[in-house]
């Protein structure tokens, strides 16, 4: 019986641990950037940060679009996802590095 129920409800159960690991995750890094705060880089360089983070955004979502591009799918919810992957991922990068997750892991420090 119980493993029938598993089978019948696995794709929900792993669907929503990631949503709520992705959710956690998101939390952590927003409390470690407010409590590290680390603006070494982007104040040392602040013209390359700006950069860098565009192109980490830019490039997450550009392959939404190439995706949709090579399935031949094209529409306008293809911009829709281009815009939110480029933001998730661009917000993302900011916190990593507010997080000071690239000061340790770059530089070991």
């Amino acid at each position: 019986m119980f493993q029938i129920w598993l089978v019948q409800t696995s794709n929900t159960i792993i669907k929503w641990t990631i949503i709520a690991l992705l959710i956690i995750s998101a939390i952590y890094l927003i409390i470690m950037s407010v409590l590290k705060r680390d603006m070494k880089y982007p104040s040392a360089h602040p013209w390359l940060f700006t950069l860098e983070t565009l192109l980490v955004s830019f490039t997450m979502g550009l392959i939404v679009v190439l995706m949709s591009y090579g399935r031949g799918q094209l529409s306008i919810k293809t911009l829709l996802e281009f815009g939110l992957m480029t933001l998730k991922f661009g917000v993302f990068h900011i916190l990593l590095q507010f997080s000071g997750f690239y000061s340790y892991a770059l530089e070991g420090k």
